[in-house]
């Protein structure tokens, strides 16, 4: 049975469906998780009060499902309400949608541990590439052992001794000495009389280089007449 109303709009409908199904509107937005004010907006037919009058279709199937009642028939009625008042759904009700995002809204818990772990990836592996890069490019370590700066040789030749690291290369004055499995080098070299440079260079393959310099005295005393 169904009471006798002068409208034919909406509002009183929805009002005996859900009286017949014993329900106050607190009770029926409790059951359906909808909000008490949308629900008396369309027993009220308020229709300025509903924003989305597409989505609001969804909602009102789904309010009146849980009274029981028909779905077709209360779509229709809602339509027709709508029409009547000439009210039309905007472009923008329709889906898609353009969702205009701000910045906080992508800010949540699990969107800012994955930026700061990708962040903190990203430093860590850029730290490691440049300390790779810069050992790379970095000169080797070179110590010289003999001999000593200004000393003075009493014979024509001199040995130069040091250490490096094995996989570098050493020369002195242009000539590439020896550089043992454990980094040390040993190189004799025949000198002039009065004073030699010594210009020991250590470098490796894709790196910058190292010198040092030393300087040696040789008098070779004149035969006598």
């Amino acid at each position: 049975m169904k009471r006798l109303h002068s409208s034919d709009c909406l509002g009183p409908d929805l009002i005996e469906l859900r009286e017949r199904a014993g329900l106050s509107i607190e009770e029926a937005a409790r059951g359906t998780k909808l909000p008490p004010s949308f629900l008396r907006a369309l027993e009220e037919e308020r229709w300025t009060d509903i924003d989305d009058l597409i989505y609001s279709e969804r909602l009102l199937r789904l309010y009146v499902s849980h009274l029981g009642g028909n779905e077709s028939y209360y779509l229709h009625k809602y339509r027709a309400c709508l029409k009547e008042r000439h009210i039309e759904a905007k472009p923008e009700d329709f889906l898609p949608r353009p969702i205009k995002l701000r910045l906080k809204d992508l800010l949540v818990a699990p969107r800012l541990i994955a930026i700061a772990g990708f962040l903190l990836f990203t430093l860590l592996l850029g730290g490691y590439v440049y300390g790779q890069a810069r050992a790379i490019r970095q000169a080797p370590p070179l110590e010289v052992s003999e001999p000593s700066e200004g000393q003075a040789i009493a014979e024509p030749e001199i040995t130069i001794s040091g250490k490096t690291i094995p996989e570098a290369t050493v020369t002195i004055n242009g000539n590439e000495a020896v550089v043992r499995a454990d980094g040390t080098f040993e190189q004799t070299l025949y000198v002039s009389r009065g004073m030699t440079e010594l210009k020991i260079v250590a470098r490796k393959r894709h790196g910058d280089e190292v010198s040092e310099t030393r300087h040696i005295f040789y008098n070779r005393e004149l035969p006598t007449l």
